[in-house]
């Protein structure tokens, strides 16, 4: 008799009773057994604990503030991710930590509840990458394809070298300057797409924007995809550097997405045109991303690529108009909500009082700001855009945070096992992002509204 067959002959003797099926018995090892029991007590646990409700409870806190942030914001006609930001800064760990009242299981409670979340960002930059697919329609491709090509070239690579040599400069080591200006590179659509969505602005510059955004969250995502293991193997130098690992498999992942992406996209843009039920509409919509997302996810490539793709698929290989755009909205009205009020309880204020913390974080936004800004202007002014753009795109290209804290996040993951001061280091470019996105996304949304003022795209709203 095996050791698992004794283990499991002397538990069900001793308790008189069959633990697990006989066929079980004979395919579960001892170690996987503990690991269900494990798993069944911590369900047991969660149960007793009501964790349920607790999750309720901060669901139904959010949506009520949410109503009133956002009768506040629409009162004032200012953007409404502002405020979101600014009340999931109020509900930050760091400052809920030092509410006097509240014990040290509640608190521990609520910094786990929070973090039970994190699913919510990958839904939103899901829809936001399905709704930037949306607007990119081949038609414009064509007409812009020179314009497009430099802009986005000059405003990623401009404040990659920007963050990256003044990185260096301030005695950062190699590996941390190349991550920290490879998520530079990133632009954060969703605070410019809303301020987009919520004012319905037309014109030459907002659209040219949103395929900016579009082919921006593209190239960002790719430069991660080479640097992040280059970055791995500079901090590790028993890590190898090989040609698999930094080429072929990231293009494997993203043509992956990309047919995955046309696959349900095309699938799904079928069904749509044949549905005359507006619930199974809506259905419809809710399924295609989310499981999108799923998919992509489970096969371990990216659902932004995949989203992105699915929006594109709808956009352009439709036989007759969707008429999407109005359902999409209200769709994620609260999924937005939530999400720039999540992104903002992970504000760490006490970093305001490091003064090397501080100093590394402005260097890090000014030259991310003024690589994005002037690399817009230098790539539209090269491409001859035409005066208004080559002014006032760079404005909308601020705001940083999602796809820049999902980066952060998985540098997180791959450095937090390597040894000493290395995994301290993760965790500082996290914060470093978190913190700096918090003033992107409040005077990002700000900055877009007055470019498309200037460009008279938008009437002046005070």
């Amino acid at each position: 008799m095996t050791d698992s067959k004794k283990f499991y002959k002397i538990i069900s003797d001793k308790l008189s009773i069959n633990l697990l099926d006989i066929t079980l018995k004979e395919v579960l090892t001892i170690q996987d057994y503990n690991i269900l029991q494990n798993l069944n007590n911590l369900q047991h646990w969660m149960l007793l604990n009501h964790k349920s409700h607790k999750l309720i409870y901060i669901i139904g806190l959010l949506l009520i503030f949410s109503f009133i942030v956002k009768t506040i914001t629409d009162r004032f006609r200012i953007p409404s991710v502002v405020g979101y930001i600014i009340l999931g800064t109020i509900f930050s760990q760091s400052i809920v930590e030092r509410i006097p009242f509240l014990s040290r299981e509640s608190i521990a409670w609520y910094n786990y509840l929070l973090n039970t979340f994190n699913f919510i960002t990958v839904l939103a930059v899901s829809f936001i990458s399905f709704s930037i697919g949306t607007s990119l329609y081949i038609k414009v491709f064509k007409q812009l394809e020179l314009e497009l090509i430099l802009i986005v070239l000059f405003e990623s690579f401009g404040a990659f070298i920007l963050v990256t040599g003044v990185m260096l400069f301030l005695d950062q080591s190699l590996f941390v300057s190349i991550l920290l200006g490879t998520i530079a590179t990133a632009t954060a659509p969703a605070a410019t797409v809303m301020v987009l969505k919520e004012y319905s602005i037309p014109g030459e510059l907002s659209a040219t924007l949103m395929v900016v955004l579009a082919l921006d969250e593209f190239l960002a995502l790719l430069i991660f995809s080479f640097m992040e293991p280059l970055s791995l193997a500079l901090a590790t130098p028993a890590h190898e550097i090989t040609f698999m690992a930094i080429l072929i498999s990231p293009l494997f992942k993203i043509i992956s997405a990309i047919i995955l992406g046309f696959s349900i996209g095309y699938l799904s843009q079928h069904l749509m045109a044949n549905c005359k039920s507006e619930d199974r509409k809506v259905l419809l919509i809710l399924a295609t991303v989310f499981g999108t997302s799923a998919l992509a996810v489970f096969l371990h490539i990216s659902p932004l690529f995949a989203n992105l793709t699915v929006g594109f698929v709808y956009r352009n290989f439709t036989k007759r108009r969707l008429d999407i755009s109005d359902k999409i909205d209200i769709l994620t009205v609260p999924l937005f909500a939530a999400f720039f009020i999540l992104a903002g309880t992970k504000i760490q204020i006490s970093n305001l009082f490091n003064w090397n913390f501080l100093l590394i974080a402005f260097a890090y936004s000014l030259t991310r700001i003024i690589g994005k800004v002037g690399g817009a202007r230098i790539g539209a002014k090269l491409s001859s855009a035409p005066k208004h753009v080559v002014d006032y795109l760079g404005f909308g290209l601020t705001p940083q945070i999602g796809i820049a804290i999902d980066l952060a996040f998985i540098i997180q993951k791959d450095f937090i096992h390597l040894p000493g001061n290395i995994s301290n280091i993760s965790m500082l470019i996290l914060n470093i992002i978190l913190f700096t996105s918090f003033f992107t996304e409040i005077f990002g949304p700000l900055a877009t509204e007055y470019g498309l003022i200037k460009s008279k795209e938008m009437k002046k709203r005070f």
